[in-house]
């Protein structure tokens, strides 16, 4: 526990760190902020936009970094960071007995996205802006979605910013990782809706209804029956620690429960016939199961999802290394129609990575669930900074059906999420903001010069 809160980083010395920063650069620091919210907003475009959103920040981040040296360096110490360097150290050892170490890498790189704990940090003080940009990336991806649903409005370069999926909207999302970002996406505005005072009153409880609202309906336009499942998990979840807590009554989770009604008889009205043959697909499908055939595509779902487990099974300890699942079940079975990832995160690096892999997975985990946790600042943030803890839990809920370590939006949309939840933010007072450029370096970094 003493590594998931961090006790090893310098409270003081990162206190100071950001003292001289902001002294030596303050023009630098509205800088970074500036291109951190268009990263963390470009996120959310389509997938080639993704790859560069936070290029200008890593950029400036390098021009300034003489000056945010001694920042990074707690930055890229916190727990998250370094659990994720362990994990992609361990994918890199298993490529020795991977079937495909080129796809293996692949993997490795989505692990890039964590890099962003680092390149945020300095910023961090700034939570509920850069949460703030968040949301306005999510809330323009879901007007991509409204695109979709009106075919681009009769205007051709519109449509041609939105994918076509019959029966589908997801705006320029494939259907499936769309779904799984909107699940993180509610979890950002559940806390305003539900733990916010004052219902339907208030300018934080009117976020939270209409950010909840619109990417309720999201979920279901996108047709991804795993997403639906995450999302009623999701909300059933933030009832239960509401009513726990005491700060729902019942007579709010009526309304809200009445409300959910509503919306789901709006998405039915947009997405039209393409929710009922989604329905009616789900239920054939689930007969074909039970009756022993895997030939549609949630039979092949469950399919994948035997052979990740076969594979953890006869590999329990290593797995059959990163990359290594599809040729391995491939291997098994040559006529099997498995895709590169088993669809469920915790099989897929079971499979893969054995019992060490999950060991280091759920540490990753645990560490990003108990800094956001932590970090929530309920008198100075409001509700809307428990919003990132709620969203990676439902991006937790999305990976039962949907690896998002490997999809690059989710990856991305977890990583962003780590960055924004550091185990120790710095707390700055008067006497900090007037410290001078000539004391010891040892003094920011808590590092003696010595040694």
């Amino acid at each position: 526990m003493g590594f998931f809160d961090g006790h090893y980083i310098d409270r003081q010395a990162c206190n100071s760190a950001f003292a001289r920063m902001h002294q030596r650069d303050p023009l630098g620091d509205r800088l970074h902020l500036l291109f951190a919210c268009l990263g963390l907003i470009a996120l959310f475009g389509p997938v080639t936009l993704t790859e560069i959103a936070f290029a200008p920040l890593a950029v400036f981040f390098f021009v300034r970094i003489f000056n945010t040296f001694p920042v990074w360096i707690h930055g890229f110490g916190q727990p998250v960071a370094l659990a994720a360097i362990a994990l992609a150290g361990w994918m890199m050892l298993t490529l020795n007995w991977s079937g495909d170490s080129a796809h293996g890498w692949t993997e490795i790189g989505e692990l890039r996205w964590f890099v962003l704990v680092g390149l945020i940090f300095p910023v961090i003080e700034k939570r509920m802006i850069l949460i703030a940009a968040m949301c306005i990336g999510i809330a323009i991806a879901q007007l991509a979605q409204v695109v979709d649903a009106f075919d681009g409005f009769g205007i051709e370069p519109l449509a041609n910013l939105v994918q076509n999926h019959p029966g589908r909207i997801a705006g320029w999302w494939h259907p499936v990782v769309g779904g799984s970002i909107l699940v993180g996406a509610l979890g950002l505005h559940l806390p305003a809706l539900l733990f916010g005072t004052g219902f339907g009153s208030g300018r934080t409880r009117t976020l939270g209804i209409v950010g909840s609202s619109a990417i309720i309906v999201g979920i279901i336009a996108t047709g991804t029956r795993g997403a639906w499942i995450a999302c009623a998990i999701l909300i059933a979840l933030s009832i239960l620690v509401g009513t726990i807590t005491k700060q729902l009554r019942w007579q709010r989770v009526l309304i809200f429960v009445a409300a959910l009604g509503a919306l789901a008889i709006l998405a039915g009205v947009v997405m039209g016939d393409g929710l009922r043959d989604r329905l009616d697909e789900t239920r054939t499908e689930l007969g074909e199961i039970l009756d022993g055939q895997y030939d549609s595509y949630t039979g092949l779902r469950v399919k994948m999802g035997q052979a990740a487990i076969q594979a953890g099974v006869e590999h329990p300890v290593i797995g059959v290394g990163a990359g290594g699942y599809q040729s391995w079940a491939n291997d098994q079975n040559p006529d099997s129609k498995v895709h590169a990832h088993a669809h469920n995160s915790l099989l897929q690096v079971w499979s893969t990575l054995g019992f060490v892999g999950v060991m280091l997975w759920a540490i990753l985990l645990i560490a990003m669930l108990r800094a956001s946790w932590r970090i929530w600042d309920r008198d100075g943030e409001g509700v809307y900074g428990l919003g990132p803890l709620f969203a990676i839990i439902g991006l937790i809920l999305a990976s039962l059906t949907d690896s998002i370590q490997l999809n690059t939006q989710t990856a991305a949309m977890l990583g962003a999420l780590a960055a924004l939840s550091p185990t120790y933010r710095p707390r700055l007072g008067p006497e900090a903001s007037s410290m001078r450029d000539n004391r010891p370096i040892g003094e920011y970094t808590g590092v003696p010069e010595n040694g």
